[in-house]
């Protein structure tokens, strides 16, 4: 692990003999995330939670016969419970993922209770370019995402092959000029790069006009449709004009549903703001394509001064650059999962095409957090980041 322990969390309590009465402990009954250790001060559970004193209180309990079987008695090993404090759900996921990978560096991913989600990518460079689909960000890669799911992903791959013709038996195309035309050539939905048809340049070339397509710029293809489909019809040729039309109807599903196609990495940036203690206080947090920097707290009256140097940290780049591209995935992965949550999203997720105005941010986000009553719904106990869901939580 490389870091005493004592310097992963920020406090730290002794538990009393294994025989004494439990009390509070003097924990709080806030959110945190810890661990407890036994006399050496090795790890031996790690748990996130939105109330450290009940969570603590209720795995320190005696298991009953059945739990018995089923978990260890944590009374007979534990000597400390060590935490980080944090003041809404997203903080104690984020605040988890970073402990988790530190201390836990070969299984923390399967304790996860959020999955990842996928990106595809290319690189148009190389001598035979393929959209692949990943749920890791890949260095030389052009990359689009992320999706929600796998299927999603290879969907969006799927339409990308059909609307530049790309090939779609990578296994053929190796083979190049030297491969053998699969069913697509004979369908004409493909030029037949691999025995030398089409070149390889222009194949790349092909290639590279789909990512600019995926990246947002997708009306010069579907002009090139949409006149090859009126050919197609005037000649009669309606089969082919019919797979122009669908080709359209598909990619025009994605334009409305994903408004410029899907966003790069690159543009995967938030200002998100959560509550930092109590009814009055919220802190931002800058998601820079999956690096992630916490701000100071700050009142909601002051909220006119903070915001404009909360947009000015956004505009910060470069510290993703620094960043190991797994542990970017890994954060892309976090924040998506509350973006999927929408307007049940806790706290407020602003993307950076939103924060133009500074008068209307400070305005947005003093009206989602004014209200006394949202607090209670925001730190609700959403299910533990480690997927180990606190009883009565």
């Amino acid at each position: 692990m490389g870091e005493p322990i004592g310097a992963l969390f920020e406090k730290a309590v002794e538990l009393p003999p294994p025989d004494a009465l439990l009390d509070a402990l003097g924990l709080p009954a806030g959110g945190a995330v810890y661990a407890f250790t036994d006399e050496n001060d090795n790890v031996l559970q790690t748990v996130g939670t939105q109330n450290l004193r009940r969570s603590v209180l209720f795995r320190l309990a005696p298991p009953d016969d059945e739990k018995r079987r089923r978990r260890v008695d944590l009374r007979a090993v534990a000597r400390h419970v060590r935490w980080t404090p944090t003041f809404s759900v997203f903080e104690t996921y984020w605040v988890y993922l970073n402990l988790a990978r530190r201390l836990r560096p070969a299984e923390y991913r399967k304790e996860l209770a959020f999955g990842p989600v996928w990106f595809a990518g290319v690189d148009p460079a190389v001598r035979l370019p393929r959209w692949q689909a990943d749920t890791v960000l890949q260095a030389a890669a052009v990359t689009v995402g992320p999706f929600a799911d796998k299927a999603r992903c290879t969907a969006f791959i799927e339409l990308l092959e059909d609307l530049f013709d790309l090939c779609r038996r990578y296994d053929i195309l190796v083979q190049a000029p030297r491969g053998r035309p699969c069913v697509y050539f004979e369908m004409g939905k493909c030029p037949a790069p691999c025995d030398g048809s089409m070149s390889l340049d222009a194949y790349r070339e092909s290639t590279g006009r789909s990512v600019e397509f995926a990246c947002g710029n997708p009306e010069p293809r579907l002009g090139e449709l949409e006149e090859a489909m009126r050919l197609a019809a005037a000649e009669r040729a309606y089969e082919r004009a019919g797979r122009f039309k669908e080709v359209l109807a598909r990619a025009r599903r994605v334009l409305r549903s994903d408004g410029r196609l899907v966003p790069t990495p690159g543009e995967f940036r938030f200002l998100v703001v959560q509550r930092a203690g109590g009814t009055s206080r919220v802190k931002p947090f800058w998601v820079d394509q999956g690096a992630i920097r916490v701000g100071e707290p700050v009142r909601l009256r002051q909220l006119g001064e903070a915001v404009p140097a909360w947009i000015a940290g956004l505009e910060r780049r470069g510290t993703a650059d620094e960043m190991d591209l797994v542990h970017r995935s890994e954060s892309i992965w976090l924040v998506s999962h509350f973006l999927m949550k929408g307007d049940q999203a806790p706290g407020l997720f602003l993307p950076e095409w939103q924060l133009a105005d500074a008068d209307e941010a400070a305005r947005v986000i003093t009206q989602r957090f004014a209200s006394s009553a949202r607090t209670s719904e925001n730190m609700r106990d959403a299910g533990s980041p480690s997927g180990d869901v606190d009883s009565g939580e």
